[in-house]
C-alpha cells in the first residue's frame, strides 16, 4: 500500500536549505531523515513525466527508489530511474545503456550522456525519478544552487521523507520544526515557505478507526486461534481426565498436573511453530502470483513490484502472536486437569454438574429429545462450537455483500459517457496536464480511429487554453465579493471567492479566462440536464443555433446530485454571458440548462489537471463547436469520445492498446478499463474475504470434529449401556446425528442473524461512505444459506464417521473396559 502512495515515510519536508536541512537531522523528534535535491523535469521523455533529483541512501529506501536491478549511482555521469522512464526515453532498459537527458534550469538547458548504473520497475506512478549521483552534485554546484527566494527556481530545493519517533500529531510535529527554523508552512507565496505534508497513507494506518478495525481483526483472529486451541486442550484433558485421576491417587499434586499440561503445549508449540512459519511463507509465496493475476491491468505495474519479504521481523511477530494465543488458550484446560480429583476421574461422563429434572413420556423417548438434552450437557463448549462455526458463515455472507455492492453500472455512468475517451497523454500527468494548444489531441488520430470498423456516435471536446489570452469572458456574477487577489508568474490575476478563485485578465474588473468547451451535436445528447430545457431535440437544435451556452455542474458520485459551488449558485437558465475578444464584445450568450457532468465530460475519469491551471474554478461552459471555432482563432481539440457497435469490442480494445503503445503520446479510457477496475476490488475482496472465512471455517470444523470424537470416546460405556438395553448401532448413529445437527443449526441461525444484522449496520453505513460512491448495498443472505447447508451436510456426516471409528469392539468389552 505504501508503494502505491509513493513513500513508506510518515511525512515530507520540502523547500528547506542546507542549513535548515542540517537542523531537521539534528532534531531530537527526527528517526530517519532522507535527503534530496531537486534538480528539474528532463523535457525528452516521449508521453511520461520525469523528474530529476539527487537522493541519498535513506530518501531512496523511503521513496521505493533504490535500484532492484544493478547499483546505485556512483560516478558523475551514472543514474538509475525506472523502466517506465527508459521507455519514455527511448532507452532499453539494460545496464550500462547509454541514457540522453535533457532539461532546463534558470532558462538555459541542458544536455548530458548518463549511464545506467541501476533502475527498477515502475510502481504505476504519474511521474518516475531519475536519480544522480553524489559525485554529480559536487561537481554541478550552479546547477544545485538554492536561488528560490530569488528568482522562485526550484532547482537546488532540499526535500526530506522522515520517519517520526511519535506517530501522534505528525503534521502538527513537522509544522513547528519549520516555524522553528524561521519557516511558513502556511503560505505558499512566501519566499520562505516549507512543505509539511503528511504521508496520507501512514495518517490512514494510524487513524482511529483504522487502529480500531486492525485491533478488531487482529482480535478475531486470537477468538478464532483460542477457540481452536481451547477446545483441543479442553478435549485432550477430557480424553485424560481418568489418567489425571490416576495420577492423583499415587501422590501428584495439582500443581505438576498444570506443569504437565503446560509443558505439553511447549512441546506442541515448539514443534508446530517453526512449521506453521514455514507454511505461511509458502502459502504466500504460491498466493501472491495468484493475488497479482486478480488485479486489472491498471495496478499489475504496482502488484509486480511486490514481493513475498523475509524480514525476521514479520517472523518474531508471527511467533509472539502465537506464543500468546497458545498461553491465553491453555490456562484454562491447564487449571481444570490440576483440579481433577480420583473420584471425578473415575465416574466423568461429560456431564459436569448439568442437571436435568426427571420426565415421564407415555410414549418412550425419542432420538432427536435424547440429542437435544446431550446437546446442553456442556453448555460452555458448545456455546464455543457454534460460535466457531458461525465466523466463517458472517465473513463468507460479508465478503459476498460487498463485491455484490459494487455497482459496476453506475462506476462507468459517474465517469464516462462514451465506450472510449481518446486524448492527449499529456493529460493524465499531474504536474504538466493540458495548458497549451500543442498538447490538443491530433485530428490526425481521431480520422485514423474513424477508419476503424464499428466506431459510432463519434464526438469531439474542445477546450480553451492558456494560449488564448485575447478571449475573455464576463459571467456576470454581481452578488459574491472578491476577498483577495495575487498574481501569477505569467501575469495572470488571480481572483479568491472565499474556498474559490477565478483566473482573471490583468487590468480587468470582471473578465475571466474561464473554463470553456466546444462540443459536437452528439455531446449534447448525452448530456444529463437537471435545470433548463429538458427536450433533447429541441436541446440540440437550441445549441446548434450558436445563442446558448450549458452550465456544468460536476455530478457528486454518491448522490448523483449536481456540486454546486458559491460561483455555479450565481448563474442560473436565462442568465447572460459575454464573450470579449481583443478587447471587444464578441458575442453574448444565453444559459440554456444546467447540467451534471462527469468525468470526461470535463476532462478524464480521474484527472482535472486543466481546470486548476487554466480557468481555476470558473464555472464551465459548454457551446456548439461551430461557436467556439468562431471565438478562438486556433480552436484546440481536448479530446474524442465515441461508442462502438456490438460485437467489435474486443477489436477496437485490442487495436487502441497496439496504437497507443507505438504512439506513447496519446492515451484513453474505457469501460472495459473501468470494468478491470471494479472487477480487480471485486476479487479483492472475494481474495481477502474467502481466506479468512477458510481459515474461520478450518477451525470451526476442526472444533467440531474434535468435540463429536471426545464426546464418543468419553460416553463409550453410555453407549454400550444403551446398546445392552435393545438400542441398535443405526439408532446410535441417528443420536450422534442429531446431536451433529443441532450444533449446525445453532450456527446456522446465529450465524445467519449475525450476518444480517451486521450486513444492514455495520456494512450499510461503511458502504454509504463518500469514497465508496460506487457501491449500491445489495443485502443477501444467499451466502450464509449456502453454508449453513453446507454445515448441515458436515454435521450428518463428521458424527456418523467418528463413531465408527471411536466406538469399535463388542458391547461387552466396552462395559469391561469401563469398569
Amino acid at each position: 500500500m505504501f508503494m502505491q502512495k509513493g513513500s513508506k515515510a510518515d511525512g515530507t519536508l520540502g523547500y528547506m536549505t542546507e542549513e535548515q536541512y542540517r537542523q531537521l537531522v539534528e532534531s531530537d523528534f527526527i528517526q530517519e531523515a532522507g535527503h534530496r535535491r531537486f534538480l528539474a523535469y528532463a523535457s525528452n521523455p516521449i508521453g511520461h513525466t520525469v523528474e530529476i533529483n539527487y537522493a541519498d541512501s535513506i530518501q531512496q529506501e523511503l521513496t521505493f527508489c533504490a535500484p532492484t536491478h544493478g547499483a546505485v549511482p556512483q560516478q558523475a555521469n551514472e543514474i538509475t530511474t525506472t523502466d517506465r522512464a527508459l521507455k519514455a526515453l527511448g532507452v532499453e532498459a539494460k545496464i550500462g545503456a547509454s541514457v540522453p537527458i535533457e532539461f532546463e534550469v534558470r532558462g538555459r538547458t541542458y544536455h548530458y550522456n548518463m549511464v545506467l548504473s541501476g533502475w527498477w520497475e515502475d510502481n504505476n506512478d504519474t511521474v518516475s525519478r531519475i536519480i544522480v549521483s553524489e559525485q554529480f552534485v559536487e561537481e554541478n554546484p550552479e546547477l544545485f544552487k538554492n536561488t528560490y527566494a530569488a528568482d522562485g527556481e526550484m532547482a537546488g530545493l532540499i526535500f526530506s521523507d522522515v520517519v517520526l519517533k511519535n506517530k501522534v500529531n505528525i503534521k502538527g510535529q513537522l509544522e513547528d520544526f519549520a516555524y522553528m527554523v524561521g519557516g511558513d508552512p502556511e503560505n505558499m507565496e512566501a519566499d520562505n515557505y516549507i512543505l509539511c505534508s503528511e504521508n496520507q497513507m501512514t495518517q490512514g494506518m494510524t487513524s482511529r478507526e483504522t487502529i480500531l478495525f486492525a485491533v478488531v481483526f487482529a482480535l478475531l483472529f486470537v477468538v478464532c486461534g483460542y477457540l481452536l486451541i481451547y477446545n483441543v486442550f479442553d478435549i485432550s484433558v477430557m480424553q485424560d481426565v481418568r489418567q489425571y485421576g490416576l495420577l492423583r491417587t499415587i501422590g501428584t499434586s495439582s500443581r505438576q498436573i498444570k506443569k504437565l499440561v503446560n509443558r505439553q503445549a511447549l512441546c506442541l508449540t515448539l514443534i508446530s511453530l517453526p512449521i506453521g512459519l514455514a507454511t505461511g511463507f509458502l502459502a504466500g509465496w504460491l498466493v501472491l502470483p495468484v493475488a497479482m493475476s486478480l488485479f486489472s491491468s491498471e495496478h499489475k505495474s504496482v502488484m509486480s513490484a511486490l514481493q513475498v519479504s523475509t524480514s525476521p521481523l514479520i517472523f518474531v511477530i508471527a511467533s509472539m502472536f502465537t506464543i500468546l494465543t497458545v498461553y491465553i488458550s491453555t490456562r484454562k484446560p491447564a487449571k481444570r486437569a490440576a483440579k481433577v480429583s480420583p473420584l471425578e476421574a473415575v465416574r466423568y461422563t461429560e456431564q459436569g454438574n448439568f442437571k436435568r429434572k426427571p420426565i415421564k413420556r407415555a410414549q418412550g423417548a425419542k432420538l432427536s429429545r435424547m440429542a437435544l438434552s446431550n446437546f446442553g450437557r456442556n453448555k460452555r463448549r458448545s456455546v464455543f462450537i457454534i460460535i466457531s462455526l458461525l465466523l466463517c458463515i458472517v465473513f463468507v455472507n460479508s465478503a459476498v455483500v460487498i463485491t455484490q455492492s459494487i455497482d459496476e453500472e453506475k462506476f462507468i455512468s459517474r465517469n464516462t459517457k462514451t465506450d472510449y475517451t481518446i486524448y492527449n497523454s499529456i493529460v493524465a500527468n499531474v504536474y504538466e496536464g493540458f495548458r497549451y494548444h500543442s498538447d490538443e489531441l491530433p485530428t490526425s488520430v481521431i480520422d485514423f480511429i474513424n477508419q476503424q470498423p464499428g466506431i459510432e456516435n463519434g464526438r469531439s471536446l474542445y477546450r480553451n487554453t492558456l494560449d488564448e489570452t485575447n478571449v475573455l469572458v464576463d459571467y456576470g456574477i454581481e452578488n459574491i465579493s472578491c476577498t483577495g487577489t495575487w498574481k501569477e508568474d505569467d501575469g495572470r490575476i488571480n481572483k479568491a471567492y472565499g474556498n474559490y478563485s477565478m483566473a482573471a485578465a490583468p487590468e480587468t474588473e470582471n473578465l475571466f479566462y474561464g473554463n470553456i468547451y466546444g462540443a459536437s451535436e452528439q455531446f449534447f445528447s448525452d448530456l444529463t440536464i437537471f435545470d433548463g430545457e429538458q427536450d433533447a431535440e429541441v436541446l440540440k437544435q437550441k445549441m446548434q443555433s450558436g445563442e446558448y451556452v450549458i452550465l456544468g455542474c460536476s455530478m457528486d458520485r454518491l448522490t448523483g446530485e449536481p456540486k454546486e459551488t458559491p460561483l455555479t449558485e450565481q448563474l442560473q437558465v436565462g442568465d447572460s454571458i459575454s464573450f470579449y475578444k481583443d478587447g471587444e464584445l464578441f458575442k453574448t450568450f444565453t444559459i440554456l440548462a444546467r447540467a451534471k457532468v462527469v468525468g470526461t465530460e470535463i476532462e478524464t475519469a480521474s484527472s482535472t489537471s486543466a481546470e486548476t491551471k487554466i480557468g481555476k474554478d470558473a464555472p464551465r461552459l459548454y457551446m456548439a463547436d461551430s461557436m467556439f471555432m468562431q471565438i478562438y482563432d486556433n480552436p484546440t481539440i481536448f479530446s474524442y469520445g465515441f461508442n462502438v457497435s456490438e460485437g467489435q469490442e474486443a477489436q477496437i480494445e485490442a487495436f487502441l492498446n497496439n496504437f497507443t503503445a507505438s504512439n506513447p503520446t496519446v492515451a484513453y479510457t474505457s469501460t472495459e478499463v473501468l470494468k478491470q477496475y471494479t472487477n480487480s476490488v471485486q476479487n479483492t475482496v472475494l481474495l481477502v474475504g474467502g481466506m479468512i472465512a477458510a481459515i474461520m471455517a478450518f477451525a470451526g470444523l476442526i472444533n467440531f470434529t474434535n468435540m463429536m470424537i471426545t464426546s464418543i470416546i468419553t460416553r463409550r460405556n453410555e453407549f454400550a449401556t444403551m446398546q445392552s438395553i435393545g438400542m441398535t448401532n443405526r439408532q446410535l448413529r441417528r443420536l450422534m446425528v442429531y446431536e451433529g445437527l443441532y450444533y449446525a443449526a445453532g450456527a446456522d441461525i446465529v450465524g445467519s442473524m449475525i450476518a444480517a444484522i451486521f450486513a444492514l449496520t455495520v456494512l450499510g453505513n461503511a458502504l454509504n461512505a463518500p469514497s465508496m460512491w460506487y457501491f449500491t448495498m445489495h443485502f443477501t443472505l444467499a451466502p450464509a444459506l449456502i453454508v449453513a447447508l453446507v454445515y448441515v451436510f458436515l454435521a450428518t456426516v463428521i458424527p456418523a464417521v467418528a463413531l465408527h471409528f471411536f466406538n469399535n469392539g463388542s458391547v461387552v468389552e466396552r462395559l469391561r473396559t469401563a469398569e
